[in-house]
């Protein structure tokens, strides 16, 4: 399970890092707005913080089955793209580390892999910023 970020800091199997690349299905140059992490069909996944579920779908827009949470504590959002299982639904709360999906392969993708975006408030806009920086 990927466990939440105040608790360990792990050894992150990077497949595609944050930021601009060529797009692996388009092979257009794109913006990468969160990384993506090699994990197995199924594996679970847990809140990397405590939050509410604003999102847990399949809105048709790339993402696959996913699901965003706000994290009030910090001002911030994470989404967790690509899923096979949606283990939660909208408006829930949720707490860090709790099961909130299972990493698949719905939506545009390669293969079995998590999307992980972290959504930050800088002087007073959200933004993507590099996920990989919450174990940094």
């Amino acid at each position: 399970m990927i466990l939440p970020a105040e608790v360990q800091a792990i050894d992150l199997p990077v497949t595609s890092p944050f930021g601009w690349r060529v797009h692996p299905i388009s092979g257009e140059w794109k913006f990468h707005a969160g990384v993506d992490l090699g994990y197995d069909y199924g594996a679970y996944i847990g809140s990397l913080f405590d939050g509410q579920v604003v999102i847990a779908d399949n809105l048709g827009d790339g993402y696959g089955n996913q699901v965003l949470i706000y994290h009030p504590a910090i001002d911030a959002y994470t989404r967790y793209a690509h899923c096979s299982i949606l283990h939660v639904v909208a408006g829930q709360m949720v707490t860090a580390g709790q099961i909130v999906a299972q990493v698949g392969n719905t939506g545009y993708s390669t293969g079995s892999h998590l999307h992980l975006e972290y959504i930050i408030k800088i002087n007073g806009v959200y933004q993507y910023a590099d996920p990989l920086s919450l174990w940094r």
